[in-house]
């Protein structure tokens, strides 16, 4: 069973790690000023609550298991994209003609987001793990609470900025956004959204907590 509860776990795991890089062009219509925010701010926060729990039954070292095996697998993912989007297309088909302008368009765009995530992902994650034991060190097992939202907010914070700095890169470089302005247009409001979303899903730190230790 505890086999199973792990397993069923990665499987969650892995999964929104997919969904957050393939899905999050998709802007939804709130935030801050008429911006919208990335449908993967919901998904997102799910691979910080699942390490959280994880470490808190398991420990550190198997929580960072958890990361490493999410690290392969987006490692994975941009290989086969890699593959995908250069692949040449058999000409003439319906799909061709109808689909393959809006899917070079789409799985490109998640090119970057993935490359960007690879990066940000290990050491916001990492630093999440971390944070998250470091914490329990001085409060021990009381205040689960406290440790799962101060580890997600620093780890969201690293991954957030690193996420955006590598992916808005060529505006950066451009002159388009300076360092300031890509802080508090994009990384301050999205970190402070993932946040927000970690805090509404603390009552499923303890739920899960509760759950894997049945």
């Amino acid at each position: 069973m505890k086999d199973n509860k792990l397993n069923l776990l990665l499987a969650l795991y892995v999964g929104a790690l997919y969904a957050s890089n393939l899905l999050g062009g998709k802007l939804m219509p709130i935030g801050f000023g008429n911006r919208g925010l990335s449908v993967s701010i919901i998904m997102f926060p799910f691979l910080f609550l699942i390490t959280d729990i994880v470490g808190e039954v398991y420990g550190k070292s198997k929580a960072k298991q958890f990361v490493n095996i999410g690290l392969m697998s987006l490692l994975v993912l941009l290989v086969w994209q890699l593959f995908a989007i250069n692949i040449a297309t058999a000409t003439p088909n319906v799909w061709y003609e109808t689909f393959n302008s809006a899917y070079m368009t789409v799985f490109s765009l998640s090119l970057t987001f993935t490359i960007a995530s690879i990066v940000a992902f290990y050491f916001g994650q990492h630093v999440d793990v971390y944070t998250y034991h470091l914490v329990k060190k001085f409060v021990g097992k009381k205040h689960l609470w406290l440790r799962n939202n101060i580890s997600t907010i620093f780890g969201q914070f690293v991954d957030s900025s690193l996420w955006v700095l590598i992916a808005f890169s060529p505006k950066l470089l451009s002159g388009d956004f300076t360092l300031l302005s890509i802080y508090s247009i994009v990384i301050i409001p999205y970190w402070l959204a993932k946040v927000l979303f970690a805090f509404i899903d603390t009552p499923l730190c303890y739920l899960g907590v509760w759950w894997l230790n049945k």
